[in-house]
């Protein structure tokens, strides 16, 4: 999969560059989006397995909130400003990496349809955030630079299908709460792409 998306988007990133077409923290911003939530998303799957009692109803449970939750986040991502999101989401979910646990004992010993509850009342708050900064860079990115929205999509979608494996194999090697944290790394390092002034005007990334 690393070689297949490298050989999509590098090749043709390289010819694009001797044309002076500015690329790099567009790319690096929308692959950080694509890598970071599915560092979030399949950790907190795996960590509802237990809380919730069954792994198919995890799994239906976590995605359904995200992806509700994050779509909610899309809806209205147009009035909310970009970098304070991207800079809430790293905390958000290191107060998830390290709050679980504590939440799963107070709460394991309720009643099924009350563990779903819980499980889509926590995930809320992330999902909607979560949901933001992509049609936020998008929106962002169809003012300044339209020719490259394609681009950003393809990036993202790479790096989302790279993530779905490679976020496995790290949580059966590191643990699920080391995944997380890289999830927010990617957030937070994203939020730098657009943070800093200079980087993003010189490498063709739309301003905040």
């Amino acid at each position: 999969a690393v070689v297949a998306a490298g050989m999509l988007i590098l090749a043709p990133v390289a010819a694009l560059r001797r044309r002076q077409e500015p690329l790099g923290a567009t790319l690096i911003y929308f692959a950080l989006l694509g890598l970071g939530y599915l560092f979030v998303e399949i950790p907190l799957m795996q960590r509802f397995i237990l809380f919730v009692g069954h792994p198919a109803y995890a799994m239906a449970v976590v995605l359904f909130a995200i992806l509700l939750f994050s779509g909610a986040g899309s809806a209205i991502s147009h009035r909310l400003p970009l970098v304070p999101v991207l800079a809430l989401l790293p905390v958000l979910v290191g107060i998830y990496a390290l709050g679980l646990p504590t939440l799963f004992e107070v709460t394991l010993a309720a009643q099924a349809w009350v563990r779903v509850i819980v499980t889509v009342v926590m995930l809320a708050p992330l999902g909607f955030l979560m949901g933001i900064p992509l049609p936020k860079g998008m929106s962002q990115l169809e003012k300044k630079s339209p020719d490259l929205i394609a681009w950003a999509w393809g990036v993202n979608g790479a790096l989302s299908v790279i993530a779905s494996i490679l976020a496995a194999l790290l949580a059966l090697s590191l643990g699920f709460a080391v995944v997380l944290i890289l999830g927010a790394v990617c957030y937070a390092v994203a939020m730098i792409t657009v943070a800093i002034p200079r980087l993003p005007h010189s490498l063709g990334f739309p301003r905040p």
